[in-house]
């Protein structure tokens, strides 16, 4: 640890509080220097109004704030600026600006309320949101648990609308994928369960990001990166995530037509918290994922949890799979003989289909194996197996 002291006589005359000098001790690595120099600002001019806040953006230099920078710092895939803003807004004024992995930190300090969320109106218009645009991209959240909490970075993903991959499906699982999708579903209030389930390569993921497309207008994509974590022994990382509400400044007190939009947090090859014996094996992690669909962690939370696991589950926990908790279950199946035919049939590879599948293995031909073969490789089909939850 390295302790840090402000010794500067000119902050100990200015400090408004009764304990003097500013004593820090913290762990401050280079681009901590910029959040040490703003805390030192905020207290050396006693500022009493501070504002938060992040959000995904598409911007990726402070070059339109430079102008108003006291000093900056750059470092790898980061830079930040402190800024004095007192030409702007007159007073005292201050902001610390940092980008980062697609997402836009800022950290301000000002006089009174109104000049903090003036300044925040117009850095979040200086560093907008990412749209979607017509190359079909959608902004994606990326959770991860850090020493100091949830952490999290933006990006924008390349997603198909599911019209274009619908083919890739059989009957059963697209029919129940176009249900999920339409514009009549609306998830209800409070947390809600969505199951998906399969084999590996049924195209869960890809399914995932066609979903998040279909959503856009309404429910925005957060994808926790260490699920074992969210679900282990740091509530306090579930904690963040789930209140973390990165909405517009405008959207504060309007109305319920204009609220945030919906959150679906991805939490993807979890099965294992489903399991019947999951309290035993992961904690309380199944506990926690109830009380976020559902119980008392999620009332009033506009959030969606969608869990994917590559196992083939024959039979659900009864707390997971009781009426009311799932808002959809789809089980992601391998094709059927005549499905991976017409697949391939489409692709111009009947007579290559005849000669290269085996009649025994057709039963068990995932999106993977057909995949596979059209491009020349061989694949043993995976046979299927049941775990985890009794006879």
């Amino acid at each position: 640890m390295t302790e840090i002291i402000t010794t500067n006589p000119a902050y100990a005359a200015a400090t408004p509080f009764p304990w003097g000098p500013l004593r820090i001790t913290e762990r401050l690595s280079l681009p901590d220097l910029g959040q040490a120099q703003f805390a030192a600002t905020v207290f050396r001019h006693g500022l009493q109004h501070t504002v938060a806040a992040q959000w995904a953006t598409t911007s990726e230099s402070l070059e339109p704030v430079l102008t108003y920078a006291q000093s900056t710092v750059r470092a790898h895939r980061m830079q930040s600026a402190l800024l004095d803003l007192a030409p702007l807004y007159g007073g005292l004024a201050f902001a610390l600006v940092t980008l980062r992995r697609g997402t836009a930190h800022v950290d301000i300090a000002a006089e009174n309320h109104e000049r903090t969320d003036e300044i925040e109106r117009w850095l979040r218009a200086t560093f907008p949101a990412p749209e979607a645009t017509e190359r079909r991209e959608i902004a994606v959240r990326f959770w991860s648990c850090s020493p100091h909490g949830a952490g999290c970075s933006s990006r924008m993903i390349a997603v198909p609308p599911l019209s274009e991959i619908e083919a890739n499906y059989p009957a059963g699982v697209r029919d129940r994928l176009a249900r999920l999708a339409s514009p009549e579903f609306r998830p209800a209030e409070g947390g809600q369960l969505i199951l998906w389930y399969g084999p590996p390569g049924t195209g869960k993921t890809y399914a995932l990001r066609a979903l998040g497309w279909e959503w856009r207008e309404w429910c925005e994509l957060h994808y926790v990166i260490d699920p074992e974590v969210f679900f282990g022994q740091r509530a306090d990382y579930m904690i963040d995530v789930l209140l973390d509400e990165d909405e517009p400044l405008l959207n504060r007190g309007a109305a319920a037509d204009s609220r945030p939009k919906w959150r679906l947090l991805v939490l993807e090859d979890t099965g294992e918290l489903l399991a019947a014996d999951a309290k035993h094996t992961t904690g309380q992690g199944l506990s926690r994922l109830l009380n976020l669909v559902d119980g008392m962690v999620g009332q009033g939370l506009r959030v969606l949890v969608l869990v994917t696991t590559n196992e083939l589950l024959r039979r659900l926990h009864p707390a997971v799979a009781r009426p009311g908790r799932c808002a959809a279950r789809i089980e992601f199946e391998p094709f059927d003989a005549a499905e991976a035919t017409d697949w391939l049939a489409a692709r111009g590879l009947r007579s290559e289909a005849a000669r290269g599948l085996r009649s025994e293995a057709a039963s068990a031909l995932t999106l993977a194996h057909l995949f596979a073969h059209v491009h020349g490789y061989e694949m043993e089909p995976e046979p299927e197996r049941a775990v985890g939850f009794g006879a």
